[in-house]
C-alpha cells in the first residue's frame, strides 16, 4: 500500500467496479472510494468485489463505503451488525478507511452509532459521507464529528453541486480546519479549477461516462422502471480522460 503523504491536494474517484478502479489509477487519481450500488448513491461492495480491488493496494490508496443499503442513513440493529461485520472483512482485506455516516430520523447525528463504528475501525481513515449533506444543524454536526475523531468530510455544501454549496463548505472549511473536506457534487474538468481558486483543496468525483448496453432491449422490458427498457440497461463508468484532466488541473494550479 502506497505510504502516506501530506498533499496539498487530493482527487478522489467513486469507482464501482475493478474497471472504474483502473481508470482512475492510469488517470492519475491520489484515492478511490470502492462502492457498490451505483443507482443507490453507493452501498458497500461484496466480498468477491472488495478481494479483487484488494489487488491494486499497492497502486492506489482504496477507502470502502459502509452503508447496508439506499434509502435514508438511520439504521436498525441487525443494519449496524451487518456494518461491523463488512468493517472486519474490510480490515482484514488490508484496506486504509472507510467512508460511513448514521443518522437519527429527527436529522441528528446518531453519535452512539456512529462512536460504535469508528471504534470498530481503529487504524482506518474514517471519512463522514454526504449523509451529512442531510442534517439540520450542519455546524453543530461538524463539532459533533470532530469530537468523534473524524478527521474528513465528504460534502457538497447541503446543496445539489459543490459549486451551489461553495459558501456554506468556504465557511466550514474556515472554522473547522482541522477537519478535511472533501468537496463532492458534480466535481468535473469543467469546474475543478473554479473550485480550487475558491480556496477548496480535496475533490471527490465520479467522472463518469454512461454506457449503453448492446443487450437487446426488447428482453429487458419486464425489469424495466417506469417501463423504459433502454434506461433499465444503462450504466455509468469512470472516465480515465476526465481523471487525467481533472489531476493535471490540480498538478497546474499547485506550481
Amino acid at each position: 500500500m502506497p505510504s502516506p503523504s501530506i498533499k496539498t491536494s487530493s482527487l478522489e474517484i467513486c469507482c464501482y467496479s475493478i474497471a472504474d478502479i483502473k481508470a482512475a489509477i492510469v488517470g492519475g487519481a491520489d484515492r478511490v472510494e470502492f462502492c457498490a450500488g451505483q443507482t443507490e448513491g453507493g452501498t458497500s461492495p461484496s466480498y468477491g468485489a472488495l478481494k479483487q480491488a484488494s489487488k491494486y493496494l499497492a497502486d492506489i490508496d482504496i477507502v470502502v463505503m459502509l452503508r447496508p443499503r439506499g434509502g435514508d442513513f438511520c439504521y436498525d440493529a441487525d443494519e449496524l451488525e451487518q456494518m461491523q461485520n463488512d468493517l472486519e472483512v474490510i480490515k482484514t482485506l488490508g484496506f486504509s478507511g472507510v467512508v460511513l455516516g448514521v443518522l437519527n430520523h429527527d436529522a441528528t447525528v446518531n453519535l452512539s452509532a456512529c462512536q460504535r463504528l469508528i471504534d470498530s475501525a481503529e487504524g482506518l481513515a474514517v471519512t463522514f459521507h454526504r449523509a451529512f449533506d442531510c442534517v439540520a444543524e450542519p455546524y453543530l454536526c461538524a463539532e459533533q464529528l470532530a469530537e468523534l475523531g473524524i478527521k474528513r468530510i465528504l460534502s457538497s455544501g447541503q446543496q445539489n453541486s459543490a459549486e451551489q454549496g461553495a459558501g456554506l463548505l468556504q465557511q466550514l472549511q474556515q472554522d473547522f480546519q482541522q477537519i478535511e473536506w472533501l468537496v463532492a457534487g458534480g466535481v468535473r474538468p469543467h469546474n475543478i479549477g473554479l473550485l480550487k481558486q475558491q480556496g477548496f483543496r480535496h475533490f471527490h468525483s465520479a467522472a463518469a461516462k454512461a454506457l449503453t448496453s448492446p443487450f437487446d432491449s426488447r428482453y429487458s422490458l419486464a425489469m424495466a422502471s417506469k417501463g423504459d427498457a433502454k434506461n433499465e440497461l444503462q450504466r455509468s463508468q469512470v472516465c480515465q480522460q476526465q481523471v487525467l484532466e481533472m489531476s493535471q488541473a490540480l498538478r497546474d494550479s499547485a506550481c
